[in-house]
């Protein structure tokens, strides 16, 4: 046989087509591998690299400590302390759940018991954190089914009690992994609702960030940088701690010192609460007491108010009192409601003595008083006569005083704050000038206070441009600007104003934000004293000083004179417009020759027994001379009692009975004398055998000490009598008849008008002889019809 030869040629083309369709085949089988490839090692890299990193890695937040703000003494008024949130994994809860059951599948494979803990179900899981955290079982499974979520918070900011219990659960019941409790921060509020609208609170509603005041403004000072905790975790979501962890601190916000001063910041508060009652105010009002030398705010007093500590809720009877009355109406819907809740939320957050503006009244006469004394349109020599009525164009503008005040020099027609007398003075000024100290003493625009929410006069038409004023309607417009009306300004504008006419002519820019310190109390920055310009000279100022020192001592503003205390200041009651809406206030500083602080007090509003009525159901004549100002004679007081400002001595000013037993008349008479007191002798002896009140005791100088020569001194208690509504002398007689003193207060030597106010120790009360009790007075007298004092 021949052998038969291979064909080479078929194996060729068996060999190419062989060849090609591995070509193809790999082509059309790899191509598409590498494109996916690509795809995911190129083009999708990011998002499969975070999705292994979640899958390998927990990372998890730390919270910064929120800065602390402090009052000027270094008291706390908002600070940050350690809370919990609650927070989910269903991600990994569903990984813990398979693993459950891969555990009893094992188990029962092997004839082993089950896991001794409970199956981690998503209704056991939502009931048991039910129980604890006090939540809807179903609001927690709805979290629960989001099973490709890894962060579900099912309550923020848990307290120590509650989150100690969700870590015993998560413990007993194996789900490390799943459920974590997270530290984070709370703002808390020591004082409750203390400077309240400086101070404003943190809204963890929305953002977590400061929402009103301080906490809004310095926001980002306060609030610091989130740290970050990075661990790895096992194919069950175990974290494992050791093998691999990254931490980055978390950055602590800066402090804040205020200028505020708590205590006086308490003051304020409660004066403002105590007239708002008292005079049955219907839309609050402010009181803000400043350092004149520096602006620094020493306080700043808003009603109504809120708990910082619970901002949400409305806790002033007056708000509360509105809300329960749309609550209640038959006609009131569910969304009126909630709009009326909205506005008085926003009525008590809001700082209405930067935000509003109003009509200042009579106590812009200081500015005007200043401005005319250093252009030298008047002096206090000069004298002005009011009929009761100005003329000026074609209108009449009333006195506070329908019969008139008659002829009067400067200083009494300031005390008396007669309007004709400051058309006078402002006509003397003249528009332009008027209008130039108008900016100077900073009464356009804004302060540049470092607060939130300044509201600028220059705009929406509140007060005029230098045109309008000093053109054709000027006349009538200085006449009412000249006492304080048909332009607005800010309280923080007025009080800055009036720092400047008594503190040397220096207007200062006021701020309330001394220090920010970090954490380890480092100063970052501080704020000096600022001067502004130069409005008036020393001079002026201290001839201001000594004319409004006379309103207090006489004057519309009588009835804040506190014995000992030389203050000064000015009444106001400024129209608003409205139908029986008056703002009463009154701007004081003392002491009045070298004044440490300024205050401005006002009360909106205080109702009238009826329509068109001067006087409340309490008898009192709206006014601020008779409103604020026995409220401001009692700040004052308190204020420069916490200051250590010393009393001066007059002849009506507490002093110190001496001891006189043993000594004869003569001795003990001459004794006596010396500190300021009078004798009355019982029984005929040649010695002292006793004496009322006991050495030692304070009493008003002038008093008389009862001596007893040769006699026991009465041991039996007196019973003290009413005087309240009695005039001086006659509550001074009472008293003395019943063997007491009185320590009078407030107004005390002008008039019939003058009566007793109130008493320090009650009617009926059995006190031992000798006793002094402290009586307030007040004029209550009222002024007329028309812009009034």
């Amino acid at each position: 046989m021949v052998p038969q030869q291979p064909d080479r040629r078929a194996n060729r083309t068996i060999l190419l087509r062989t060849l090609f369709l591995m070509l193809v085949c790999g082509v059309c089988a790899f191509v598409p591998l590498f494109v996916k490839l690509y795809q995911i090692q190129i083009v999708e890299h990011e998002k499969y690299e975070q999705l292994a990193i979640d899958q390998q890695t927990r990372d998890s937040t730390v919270s910064a400590s929120r800065g602390t703000i402090y009052d000027s003494k270094g008291t706390p008024l908002a600070m940050s302390y350690t809370v919990y949130n609650i927070q989910l994994s269903p991600r990994d809860i569903v990984k813990l759940q398979d693993a459950y059951q891969e555990a009893v599948e094992t188990a029962r494979e092997k004839g082993k018991e089950a896991p001794d803990y409970p199956e981690p179900t998503n209704q056991f899981i939502a009931e048991g954190l039910s129980e604890i955290l006090d939540l809807d079982v179903a609001d927690i499974i709805k979290r629960l089914e989001k099973v490709n979520s890894a962060y579900e918070i099912v309550k923020w900011r848990v307290e120590e009690e509650e989150s100690d219990a969700v870590r015993e659960f998560i413990t007993q019941n194996h789900l490390s992994g799943g459920i974590f409790v997270m530290p984070t921060t709370k703002r808390y509020y020591p004082k409750g609702s203390l400077a309240a609208q400086v101070i404003g609170w943190v809204n963890y509603n929305s953002d977590g960030k400061g929402a009103y005041g301080m906490e809004a403004v310095y926001e980002e000072q306060l609030a610091g940088q989130t740290g970050r905790v990075v661990t790895a975790k096992n194919g069950k979501g175990t974290e494992m701690l050791y093998r691999f962890e990254e931490y980055y601190d978390a950055t602590d916000g800066n402090d804040l010192k205020l200028t505020i001063d708590a205590t006086i910041q308490s003051y304020c508060e409660r004066i403002l609460a105590k007239g708002v009652e008292t005079f049955e105010v219907r839309d609050g009002g402010f009181a803000i007491a400043m350092d004149p030398n520096t602006g620094a705010i020493l306080a700043w007093a808003n009603s109504p108010t809120y708990d910082l500590n619970s901002p949400w809720t409305v806790t002033d009877p007056v708000l509360a009192e509105y809300l329960e009355k749309v609550k209640n109406d038959p006609g009131s819907s569910d969304q009126a409601y909630l709009e009326a809740l909205g506005q008085v939320q926003n009525q008590q957050w809001r700082n209405k003595a930067i935000v509003d503006t109003y009509e200042p009244g009579s106590t812009f006469k200081a500015m005007v008083l200043a401005a005319a004394l250093e252009e030298g349109v008047v002096t206090e020599s000069d004298h002005f006569y009011c009929s009761g009525v100005a003329t000026v164009a074609d209108r009449k503008i009333r006195c506070s005083k329908r019969e008139g005040h008659g002829d009067q020099d400067l200083a009494t027609a300031v005390g008396n704050s007669c309007n004709p007398a400051f058309i006078a003075i402002g006509q003397r000024l003249g528009a332009e000038k008027f209008y130039d100290y108008l900016e100077n003493f900073g009464m356009i625009g804004k302060t540049g206070i470092d607060m939130q929410g300044e509201a600028d006069n220059s705009k929406g038409g509140l007060v005029w441009d230098r045109d309008f004023f000093t053109g054709v309607y000027g006349e009538t417009s200085l006449a009412t600007a000249s006492f304080g009306q048909r332009f607005k300004v800010t309280p923080i504008q007025l009080i800055t104003a009036a720092s400047a006419v008594v503190n040397g002519g220096h207007l200062m820019q006021p701020y309330v934000v001394s220090d920010v310190t970090d954490s380890d109390g480092n100063i970052i920055s501080h704020t000096d004293p600022t001067e502004v310009r130069q409005v008036v000279s020393a001079q002026t100022s201290e001839r201001c000083r000594t004319i409004l020192e006379k309103v207090v001592d006489g004057g519309t503003g009588k009835n804040a004179r506190v014995e000992g205390y030389r203050i000064g200041g000015k009444t106001g009651s400024s129209e608003t417009g409205e139908d029986d809406h008056t703002i009463v206030s009154f701007l004081g500083f003392a002491p009045a020759d070298d004044p440490q602080v300024i205050i401005l007090l006002a009360y909106d509003n205080p109702k009238p027994v009826s329509a068109g009525s001067n006087y409340t159901a309490g008898g009192w004549y709206i006014s601020g001379g008779n409103m604020a100002a026995i409220m401001a004679g009692e700040l004052l007081e308190d204020i420069l009692d916490y200051l250590g400002v010393e009393k001066t001595y007059s002849a009506q000013a507490d002093t110190l009975v001496p001891n006189l037993t043993g000594l004869n008349l003569a001795d003990a008479t001459s004794r006596l004398k010396n500190a300021n007191l009078t004798v009355r002798t019982v029984g005929g002896g040649d010695t002292v055998t006793g004496q009322i009140p006991a050495s030692g005791a304070s009493i008003p100088g002038g008093s008389q000490v009862v001596v007893y020569l040769g006699e026991s001194v009465p041991t039996d208690p007196v019973e003290v009598p009413n005087v309240t509504g009695k005039t001086a002398e006659a509550a001074r007689q009472a008293l003395e008849n019943a063997g007491l003193y009185m320590k009078a207060t407030g107004a005390t030597d002008y008039g019939s008008s003058t009566v007793a106010l109130s008493q320090s120790i009650e009617a009926g009360t059995l006190v031992d002889r000798g006793t002094a009790v402290e009586v307030q007075f007040i004029d209550n007298s009222g002024g007329g019809a028309g812009w009034g004092f």
